[in-house]
């Protein structure tokens, strides 16, 4: 098999990985609104988990429909939306690290943030990554090959300096001795698990962002595997939607309890049913048998204290 041309491996490939990120993203978004005791910081992980989303629903679909119709149209609609979803996730995530390290940093001005602020919060990297998607796809006059290098610098390393920063003040922050408050350690908690997050996606988002730069750099145009590589890559790149999937459940226990009881809650009555208990009269088995498995399965439910 010839790994260098578009076949049924990449198409397997590319296929899981898109209904993985469908999948998990879903489940991310649907536990966040589940947990009961949201705060407008969860929100903005939302956020990532629609951007992520749409990397599953639209741009490895529109990937896979490139190489299969080789539609100039297609492909057109694609670079557009792959770099609208790309964009929008990797300056998410920036603007999450910024709130974290207000949340520790200032978390008495954190608390009394008005809701707005994090309404434009969430808005301003949908609104960055639609600005460049155009600016890119739109071949515009003004924007010559060396322009087009020094946006690319510009659009990946902007969000890379911001988490630096962002995550300096935070260790910084962390390492002071008036930090021993409950609070900002449970919001310390949950940015050294978004400090994960973020380590993960950068590290599957970056090499796709280098390629680019070397193709527009002609590089890489003697380079005989060059499209190996780029589907290599480009699993990588989409892999970065999923991380949060994995990550979560593992670093954040809240999490990883509502999630097994949503599984048990759907494991049981197929249990159940599978056992042939029948409905009595009398005995009111059932019924008793519902209410147990109900009061034995709640009780994680009701303890759960988001970290978000």
């Amino acid at each position: 098999m010839d790994l260098n041309t578009w076949n049924m491996f990449w198409r397997l490939c590319f296929g899981l990985l898109g209904t993985l990120i469908v999948a998990g993203n879903i489940l991310i978004i649907w536990m966040f609104f589940k947990l009961r005791r949201r705060k407008r910081s969860s929100f903005l992980l939302i956020g990532l988990g629609v951007a992520d989303l749409l990397v599953g629903v639209l741009a490895i679909p529109l990937f896979i429909a490139t190489y299969e119709s080789a539609s100039i149209t297609t492909e057109r609609i694609f670079h557009l939306i792959d770099m609208f979803t790309s964009i929008s996730s990797i300056y998410t995530l920036a603007v999450i690290s910024l709130e974290r390290m207000f949340a520790i940093g200032w978390h008495l001005r954190h608390r009394t943030t008005n809701f707005r602020v994090y309404i434009c919060a969430i808005s301003i990297p949908w609104i960055i990554a639609a600005i460049f998607a155009v600016l890119f796809n739109r071949k515009l006059n003004f924007i010559t090959g060396d322009s087009v290098i020094h946006l690319l610098v510009l659009f990946s390393a902007t969000p890379l300096l911001v988490m630096c920063v962002a995550y300096f003040v935070i260790w910084r922050k962390q390492k002071s001795p008036i930090c021993n408050h409950n609070n900002v350690i449970r919001e310390a908690k949950l940015a050294n698990t978004l400090f994960f997050i973020t380590g993960a996606s950068v590290f599957t988002w970056l090499p796709f962002q280098i390629l680019i730069l070397l193709v527009n750099l002609q590089i890489t145009a003697n380079f005989s595997h060059l499209h190996m590589t780029t589907f290599i890559i480009r699993v990588l790149q989409y892999s970065n939607s999923f991380v949060n999937v994995i990550i979560y459940p593992l670093r954040i226990p809240e999490f990883k309890n509502c999630l097994l009881h949503s599984l048990r809650c759907c494991v049981v009555p197929h249990r159940v049913f599978r056992a042939g208990v029948l409905p009595s009269v009398e005995s009111g088995s059932v019924v008793s048998l519902v209410r147990f498995t109900s009061t034995q399965f709640l009780s994680p439910s009701s303890k759960l204290e988001s970290v978000v």
